[in-house]
């Protein structure tokens, strides 16, 4: 069952992610709302020709989708498009999707937020349990690393999106605003979404292979729930690109406006 759940979800991020990366992309590109749904068609089919090529030449890299995983693809991504274009094209879906992807960036993060607290907690816990009373509880050191690894990975599309994370930054701060915007979009799908596309396609068997197994702590009084960690990849990858859909909307405005 959980494999079954597992490959579902692998499929659905698939199909949905990938085209939701080429949104911008087409919004800036069209110039109407047929024109930009065009585009954005061409671009999807233009990138998967692409990828299958690729695959099929580097076959020492083991990327060659079955013919099953291939209909899988197909047919997330096919419906994906249906709601699309029943929305009323990609303009009209990017403006009314943007929102509601921006929440669930914020919310996840001001939840895992929290566990920063819990965590300073749990520490002061057992240094004093350890140092005071000789005490040594294995599961609640396990549990720091879970939260630390939550806090990282979870806040990262929220800390992306307010332009909060660490910038080397030598150009970027004295730039026009439209230079800005260049920066972002061009950062955004030169480096942002094909890392993002790396991480989930290499962390799903990782991840699917750890709760297939129920994979969980090395010793008997740790924390049983490697898999819940692990999980905490894919849906970091996730929430980039939530995040690098939102930055290259907004600078692909930015760039039609100054143009």
């Amino acid at each position: 069952m959980l494999e079954l759940t597992g490959d579902i979800l692998n499929w659905l991020a698939a199909g949905v992610v990938f085209p939701s990366m080429l949104i911008p992309l087409a919004v800036y590109a069209g110039g109407n709302r047929l024109n930009a749904t065009t585009a954005w068609l061409v671009l999807i089919v233009v990138s998967i020709l692409a990828g299958v090529l690729f695959s099929a030449f580097t076959p020492v890299l083991s990327l060659t989708p079955s013919s099953v995983q291939l209909m899988k693809f197909a047919g997330v991504c096919l419906l994906f498009i249906a709601i699309v274009i029943i929305s009323g094209g990609v303009a009209n879906f990017a403006v009314a999707i943007r929102p509601a992807l921006e929440a669930v960036t914020r919310i996840t993060a001001q939840i895992v937020m929290w566990l920063l607290l819990f965590m300073a907690l749990v520490q002061f816990a057992v240094v004093v349990l350890r140092y005071v009373f000789g005490l040594n509880y294995i599961f609640m050191q396990e549990s720091i690393t879970y939260m630390h690894g939550a806090v990282f990975l979870l806040a990262a599309g929220y800390a992306l999106l307010t332009n909060d994370h660490v910038r080397v930054d030598i150009i970027y701060r004295e730039a026009s605003p439209k230079r800005k915007a260049l920066v972002d979009f061009l950062g955004t799908y030169l480096f942002l979404f094909p890392v993002c596309l790396l991480l989930l396609w290499t962390a799903a068997p990782y991840v699917g292979n750890s709760w297939a197994v129920g994979e969980g702590s090395n010793e008997s009084s740790g924390i049983q729930a490697v898999f819940i960690i692990k999980s905490f990849i894919p849906a970091f990858a996730m929430l980039l690109a939530i995040a690098g859909f939102s930055i290259a909307l907004r600078a692909g405005a930015v760039l039609k406006e100054r143009a």
